[in-house]
């Protein structure tokens, strides 16, 4: 009985430790995180809204709600530090049928923009929604990881690690961020889905 319970230890232990690894490096308290706002020329921001109007992916519930598009005239535009080499821009939804109504949640995209056309390197149908909780240091192809969080509550978020597979954003696990009485937080990570 002992010898299968050391044989499982032993198999379970490289999970659970690959299960950790990516919030290792996560810090509880982005407190400090924050983008700069820009304004993209009007060149930019109509190659923006035509890319995401070409996307055919429901966004969240826009399509019945606001069949006008009135959506895409509220996106707020931010530099985001995710590639040296790349300029990179957080587009977010601003208010309406693409965030929730406390305003944290809303859908979201990375777009680059380098040269005429933008090309998307996250999106909601992706699972790219929320906020931005952090940008670590670790980086995957030349572009930094991300964490997004989800609020769920006044004391506890949902965290999404994502990782770029060399086209885009793509989640490799997931957290739940519980903050208590005395604003000590703290991370646990979800088992890996099957």
């Amino acid at each position: 009985m002992r010898f299968v319970l050391a044989l499982a230890l032993a198999l379970l232990t490289p999970v659970l430790r690959a299960q950790q690894a990516p919030w290792n490096e996560v810090k509880t308290d982005p407190s400090a995180m924050s983008f700069s706002k820009v304004t993209p020329s009007t060149l930019e921001r109509q190659s923006i809204i035509k890319l995401l109007k070409s996307r055919k992916v429901a966004v969240w519930e826009c399509e019945t709600d606001d069949k006008k598009g009135e959506w895409l005239d509220g996106l707020i535009f931010e530099d985001i530090p995710v590639s040296p080499e790349h300029r990179i821009l957080l587009v977010e939804a601003g208010a309406g049928c693409a965030r929730g109504g406390q305003g944290s949640n809303g859908a979201m995209w990375l777009v680059q923009l380098d040269g005429p056309n933008p090309a998307v390197l996250a999106s909601p149908d992706h699972g790219f929604n929320g906020w931005v909780f952090s940008v670590q240091s670790s980086a995957s192809h030349g572009y930094k990881d991300l964490v997004l969080g989800w609020h769920m509550g006044a004391s506890e978020a949902g965290l999404n690690y994502l990782r770029f597979n060399g086209k885009w954003y793509e989640p490799i696990g997931s957290a739940t961020l519980t903050t208590d009485e005395n604003d000590h937080s703290t991370i646990t990570p979800n088992p890996p889905s099957t």
